[in-house]
């Protein structure tokens, strides 16, 4: 892919990075590393209730993770200028909420839900997701499969293991219910970026964000992955995508930068 550097401006642009649900700053590090060589200043919060035990976790919300991400937007707003957002996950659809609330420059969303799972025709990563609600009221803390080595070291991750804790996975699908009725408020440049055998997020959720954001300018793309031994849902470390992905959001974030350093809107 052609290199597009980012033209000199008078203020250094920025932007914030998230990561996803039970992760952590680690994954969007490869990203992190494109854009710095392309000039721009980041920041990589840990998103609240994250990097410590489960139970910590659990006690965190929507609107926990929405203000972690308001008040890094902030502090990155008042060096910089302009200042986009990307995440993975989860990260992404906080990124949308960011935009509904603060002027984002371009948004690149990764993987992103807007929903979990599909009743009819069925998408979904696990059967249990529809009783969560019910489900985190007996047990809020699920017991689930670790990572296994191979996966690891195909789609290098670290984050919270072992068990999902399922008041927080319910805040999450509540958070994203909220967000979904109000995408077409978001008018900040997006790019929506997936694969199309994410057995995590179903890849439906980027034609559908593309469809009802009211930005005018909107990008979608999609990375396929060959193994078969990840659930295809790490775009921003995997092998075969981290230096493709991190190329077309570099890209992308660096095309709206005009030679004044205006944004297109």
């Amino acid at each position: 892919m052609k290199y597009i550097p980012c033209m000199a401006r008078t203020s250094r642009p920025g932007c914030l990075l998230l990561h996803g649900f039970t992760g952590a700053p680690f994954e969007m590090e490869p990203l992190a590393g494109a854009l710095r060589k392309r000039g721009f200043a980041l920041s990589l919060p840990l998103l609240a209730g994250h990097g410590g035990s489960v139970e910590e976790l659990d006690r965190a919300g929507w609107e926990d993770w929405t203000g972690t991400a308001l008040r890094a937007f902030d502090e990155l707003a008042a060096r910089c200028s302009p200042v986009f957002a990307a995440g993975l996950s989860m990260g992404g659809s906080l990124c949308l909420e960011l935009a509904l609330r603060r002027p984002v420059a371009g948004l690149a969303c990764l993987a992103t839900p807007l929903r979990l799972y599909r009743l009819a025709p069925w998408t979904g990563k696990d059967p249990l997701l529809p009783f969560v609600p019910l489900l985190r009221r007996f047990r809020p803390i699920w017991p689930v499969a670790r990572k296994s080595e191979e996966s690891r070291r195909i789609a290098p991750w670290q984050g919270c293991e072992g068990a999902m804790p399922l008041n927080a996975l319910h805040s999450l699908m509540q958070g994203l219910a909220g967000l979904r009725p109000r995408l077409g408020q978001i008018t900040a440049p997006l790019l929506a970026v997936h694969c199309p055998t994410d057995r995590s997020v179903n890849a439906r959720n980027a034609f559908e964000l593309a469809r009802r954001v009211g930005s005018r300018i909107k990008r979608l793309g999609f990375l396929e992955i060959c193994e078969t031994v990840t659930g295809h849902h790490l775009l921003t470390t995997h092998q075969e995508t981290r230096g493709p992905l991190a190329a077309l959001v570099a890209d992308f974030f660096c095309t709206l930068l005009s030679r004044d350093g205006a944004v297109p809107v």
